[in-house]
């Protein structure tokens, strides 16, 4: 195992610096007491604790978010009671830093994570997808072992269970209720398949994540008024954060300039509505 795996790197730049700093701040606003449900008994020592391991673990292991983001979905899964059910999701675990995170939320939130990954890396591109390549078959290869080690070392592996294959072979076979779901998936026939197969297992109130956000033609899946009449008989959910990310201190401006930070992430909620529906 690398030593950029094993501890966390040193603080090198002012970037890195401000992230560092900005942990207390994450901690009181992000993990904003007000909005956590009673049943966990948060402290503000805990939250910080929390946020704490957070940015730790991502400079450990190679993440595609920020420990921010994963702030943010640590808020909105201790949203949820206890005696709501339903597992957590992850689509796409890359090296499993942030399955380390979602982990360590989890065991916290007391819930089971269930990851989906080819552990092979991107698919083959399928022919009407935009953004998938030929040469991108492979890419952010994680093999399972080393996400394993990852998750045993920096997570909480007891509450992790691992589903291998591609995703149109693997998710038609999900049964469970969801609380939460986390897509990082890269291609748009990835995104389809996991939206498809798995939106109608979560819960009223669960949320969607996903960290495809910053490309509009990604965001138009929420907000498209064709594809879920076609496959849910409802109007379109929309998406907190298209195109720019939820606010958690990170700064992106786009569609095009990928070199500013854009590591936040985007969600909605089963029972949100994207749905335009006045006229005069």
């Amino acid at each position: 195992m690398s030593d950029t795996a094993q501890r966390p790197r040193r603080i090198n730049s002012l970037s890195e610096l401000y992230h560092f700093l900005s942990i207390p701040l994450v901690a009181t606003f992000t993990l904003n007491k007000r909005y956590i449900h009673p049943d966990y008994n948060l402290s503000r020592l805990k939250r910080f604790r929390l946020v704490f391991k957070l940015w730790r673990n991502t400079r450990r292991i190679e993440t595609g978010t920020s420990y921010k983001a994963q702030a943010a979905i640590a808020a909105k899964l201790l949203e949820i009671p206890k005696s709501t059910s339903g597992v957590v999701v992850e689509c796409g675990c890359w090296k499993g830093g942030s399955t380390a995170n979602l982990s360590v939320i989890c065991q916290l939130a007391g819930r089971n994570l269930i990851v989906y990954d080819s552990f092979d890396g991107l698919p083959d591109a399928e022919a009407n997808d935009r953004y998938a390549k030929p040469e991108f078959r492979g890419a952010f290869k994680g093999p399972l072992e080393e996400v394993r080690n990852n998750v045993e070392r920096f997570g909480c592996p007891e509450v992790v269970e691992y589903r291998q294959g591609w995703f149109n072979e693997s998710l038609p076979s999900h049964s469970e209720n969801i609380a939460l779901i986390c897509a990082d998936v890269d291609f748009q026939s990835s995104l389809h398949d996991v939206v498809v197969n798995l939106w109608p297992h979560l819960n009223p109130e669960g949320y969607f994540f996903t960290d495809e956000y910053m490309l509009l033609d990604y965001c138009g899946l929420f907000w498209s008024e064709s594809f879920w009449k076609k496959y849910f008989d409802c109007g379109p959910p929309g998406l907190v954060g298209s195109g720019s990310g939820v606010g958690v201190g990170q700064y992106y401006l786009g569609p095009f300039d990928w070199m500013v930070d854009p590591t936040s992430i985007a969600y909605t909620r089963k029972d949100y509505s994207g749905h335009w529906n006045f006229d005069k």
